[in-house]
């Protein structure tokens, strides 16, 4: 009898560790879950909440494009921060600006080419926004 209640011991402890650590693996894995639900959620919002849009023709021998910072929200006003990559030759570099946009509205942002020699050109992109 002896014998029994040991084995039945052990056999419950075992299966106690088995679940402990299966309960944890699975807690770690929903915890992994939603940090990329948290991730892609933001990226959702900044895509929806406000893009770049480009139209017409601009800069030296109209090579560039009107650049424009678009709110896609059409009954809120929205901030986005819109970093702005240039270069020119060997030289380049970023800087961000922050625009309050009004709802279903657009801010522009300038031309993707400027109009003098030395040339320099500009891409841009959405790095934040929020609802306000």
């Amino acid at each position: 009898m002896d014998n029994i209640l040991e084995d039945l011991k052990s056999f419950l402890a075992d299966d106690e560790v088995g679940v402990s650590r299966a309960a944890e693996a699975e807690l770690a894995i929903n915890d992994e879950l939603a940090k990329l639900a948290e991730r892609d959620e933001t990226v959702l919002a900044r895509t929806v909440c406000a893009r770049i849009a480009y139209r017409g023709s601009c800069g030296f021998a109209n090579s560039g494009a009107q650049a424009f910072v678009v709110n896609g929200y059409n009954n809120r006003d929205v901030k986005a921060t819109v970093r702005a990559y240039w270069s020119q030759g060997i030289k380049s570099g970023q800087f961000d600006r922050v625009y309050t946009i009004p709802a279903g509205s657009e801010r522009a942002l300038g031309c993707t080419r400027s109009g003098n020699i030395p040339v320099t050109s500009y891409t841009f992109r959405v790095v934040g926004c929020v609802a306000i």
